[in-house]
């Protein structure tokens, strides 16, 4: 069976509330995914709006945690044993309009800054493409002039995102359909052709009879094109009034297990806040003892 082998980590609070974790709360933290047998970490997103990780020369942020959380996560990973994949930044005021220039423009800087930074500590293994975007945004108008920014200077390290299947809880009156999205991906592929090296799929915009159908459309379009796919099973609970609850025991076994024939690797969004012992939830913390228990590993 395979099990959640990697996890986002959320640097920069957005629609989840910070755990305001401390250097030694990380060291917990990456000592609990090894624990789970997670080998990598994603950073989501380096910087958000006005915020960022790190005192950034290129953001300019107003608010930014000090001291270096990028640094701190890095060197965990690299205690850890863990691979790193380092987020972009995501201004919004550019992307959410389709100003796909502008928004690539700014990270063009700023991933010259992160490796003037970053570029030669061992766990930093891999990027992440932070903007996910939709088919009406049009994600890949900015992750392919980024991934060839990046393809300049780093020829080595692959290039992972994390699109969605737009279903009925995405777009409730004009969910895609399931042989319409393979379609969009068919073209998506070829144009992002020896760019991006994975893509795993956020899992909860679809109704859980309704998942199963967009999982094997989706694996036979990567069959077709050699690309790798993985699932990202989101362990928070979009079914809630609130944003956003740990999910309920029964719905994550079922994403986990409906997927096992089909990807290449498990990941989440995520652990720290949702399927953690050191999680600010009472429920991530049981959900985890649910989940070591499902797997076969002790809590």
């Amino acid at each position: 069976m395979k099990i959640i082998s990697g996890t986002f980590v959320d640097g920069v609070a957005w629609d989840i509330p910070s755990n305001n974790f401390t250097a030694a709360d990380w060291a917990k933290e990456f000592d609990s995914f090894k624990k789970m047998g997670m080998d990598s970490v994603i950073i989501i997103r380096a910087g958000f709006k006005d915020h960022a990780m790190f005192n950034s020369e290129v953001i300019k942020p107003t608010l930014y945690e000090d001291p270096d959380l990028i640094a701190i996560m890095l060197n965990e990973a690299e205690r850890t044993g863990l691979k790193l994949y380092m987020g972009l930044y995501e201004t919004v005021k550019h992307s959410a309009v389709n100003d796909w220039e502008n928004e690539v423009a700014i990270n063009n800087d700023f991933v010259d800054e992160l490796l003037a930074r970053y570029g030669t500590h061992p766990a930093f293994y891999g990027w992440y493409m932070s903007f996910e975007g939709s088919m009406m945004l049009h994600p890949y108008k900015i992750w392919k002039p980024l991934c060839e920014h990046i393809r300049k200077y780093d020829k080595v390290r692959p290039i992972i995102a994390s699109p969605r299947y737009c279903g009925r809880k995405y777009v409730p009156d004009y969910p895609v359909p399931p042989e319409v999205h393979a379609k969009h991906f068919d073209y998506q592929l070829e144009y992002m052709e020896g760019l991006i090296s994975a893509y795993a799929f956020m899992d909860g915009h679809t109704d859980f009879k309704e998942l199963g159908d967009y999982v094997r459309a989706t694996y036979e379009v990567f069959q077709k094109h050699g690309v790798a796919y993985w699932s990202n099973v989101e362990t928070f609970d979009r079914d809630m009034r609130w944003k956003f609850p740990p999910i309920e025991w029964m719905k994550m076994r079922y994403k986990i297990d409906i997927v096992q024939p089909y990807v290449d690797k498990l990941i989440t969004f995520e652990a720290p806040h949702f399927l953690s012992p050191n999680s600010q939830y009472l429920a991530a913390r049981n959900l985890y003892r649910r989940y070591m228990e499902y797997i076969g590993k002790e809590a």
